[in-house]
């Protein structure tokens, strides 16, 4: 079994997504709200995985573009954006370096993925600080992340995960609290080719471990939800949905 410590390769391979396709219509209808603009406004979309929250956002009239390192997951975005009819555009492109001028967005928006999986914080607020310098002043930061405190609530320390490419993923978790920190050993049972080990270690966030990161950005964090309806973000809370402006 080969074991696989590169950081991103699990981005490579799109296993960084978690996105739900049939909740993106529902979600995104509570997510744009968040971004306060007007329709045609242009929106950033960081790691987008297949697109399916950035079709939906670019049904609602917004100027959508997508960013993502998995090139099948670019591949599914665009036929879909074609398909569709939508004028939403998807890049490859690395999200610590964005290739975009400074405050060329309206707003940006960050679901469905695993934030914090880098493992790093100074990779985290590296990538903050790119999406600050792309937005334009009094921009909206939208994003979805795992919540620390909801993911210990409902620790599973043994776990399945299929993936998009069909591959189970048998997961093997262990929580570094001095760190903040997720390890995890993920293991491929049903690879068509050589199975592999992946070692994988994220940062999982409370929102006050998260308001500094966004202070040292540039932004403000205004709004904190814990769930895609507008609910209270509480200890049992799975996912928190925060607001932030680009001061």
């Amino acid at each position: 079994m080969e074991t696989v410590l590169d950081r991103w390769a699990v981005f490579n391979l799109g296993y960084h997504w978690v996105g739900d396709e049939e909740m993106a219509a529902e979600q995104v209808e509570f997510l744009r709200r968040l971004l306060y603009l007007p329709v045609g406004s242009r929106v950033l979309m960081p790691i987008c995985g297949p697109g399916w929250y950035a079709h939906e956002l670019s049904m609602w009239g917004f100027r959508v573009v997508g960013t993502e390192l998995a090139r099948e997951f670019l591949i599914e975005a665009r036929k879909k954006s074609f398909q569709f009819g939508l004028s939403a555009a998807f890049l490859h492109a690395n999200p610590l370096i964005l290739p975009f001028q400074d405050n060329q967005f309206d707003g940006a928006m960050l679901v469905g993925n695993r934030f914090g999986m880098t493992g790093d914080e100074k990779a985290d607020t590296k990538f903050l600080a790119e999406l600050s310098r792309v937005m334009k002043q009094k921009a909206r930061l939208v994003m979805a992340l795992p919540h620390r405190d909801g993911v210990l609530h409902d620790f599973r320390e043994r776990d399945w995960e299929t993936m998009l490419d069909g591959n189970s993923i048998f997961i093997s978790r262990k929580w570094d609290a001095m760190a903040g920190k997720m390890w995890e050993e993920w293991r491929n049972a049903n690879s068509a080719g050589k199975p592999h080990l992946f070692l994988v270690i994220y940062r999982i966030y409370t929102l006050t471990e998260l308001e500094p990161l966004l202070q040292n950005c540039g932004f403000i964090l205004t709004n904190a939800f814990g769930n895609f309806t507008g609910g209270e973000l509480s200890p049992k809370s799975r996912w928190m949905v925060i607001q932030a402006l680009k001061d």
